[in-house]
């Protein structure tokens, strides 16, 4: 087979082993197959890109105590600090996106992205409502709705028990109001 195309096809296969188009084991087998037995080096891009997820776990689980010391301890006004919660939020949808292969990320971002949801919405309620006590339990009843949601169709447990639990909390809070 013409050299050319033993390294496109090497190449392509690479690429489907880096984006989990096929499972290591197919690729390893290709990658074998097509080098004749002696395999190729592994590349200083490979090893970045498998720390890549980790960093970005760090960057966005920055954001929320960030998020949270701007809301809660400065003197900002309340539409800058809509501002910032929505970019933040974006930031975080974005990483989502990015990051949907890795299922570590899928789940600590999601826990994040929930969190600043919820942080989101109890801002809204506070602009909206001045600070009435009914309406930001009944926000956060409705995010619990949505964790409850997101653990059912998603099957993930913690989102579910979060939202029994939260909202069981809401429920007598707002019992007692």
């Amino acid at each position: 087979m013409n050299q050319d195309r033993k390294k496109i096809i090497i190449n392509e296969i690479l690429y489907w082993r880096k984006n989990k188009l096929l499972p290591e084991a197919y690729c390893n087998f290709l990658l074998s197959l097509y080098t004749e037995g002696e395999g190729i080096e592994s590349t200083k891009e490979t090893i970045s890109t498998q720390k890549t997820p980790f960093v970005l776990i760090i960057v966005i689980g920055s954001l929320l105590p960030v998020l949270l010391l701007v809301t809660y301890f400065t003197e900002i006004s309340t539409n800058l600090q809509m501002v910032l919660n929505f970019i933040f939020l974006i930031i975080c949808i974005l990483g989502l996106i990015t990051q949907r292969t890795n299922s570590l990320f899928v789940h600590i971002g999601s826990i994040i992205l929930a969190l600043f949801i919820l942080l989101l919405t109890a801002n809204v309620s506070e602009l909206i409502f001045k600070g009435q006590a009914l309406y930001l339990i009944g926000m956060i009843f409705l995010n619990c709705i949505g964790w409850i949601f997101v653990g059912v169709i998603l099957k993930m447990r913690y989102f579910l028990i979060a939202g029994i639990l939260v909202s069981i909390i809401s429920v007598v809070t707002l019992l007692n109001i």
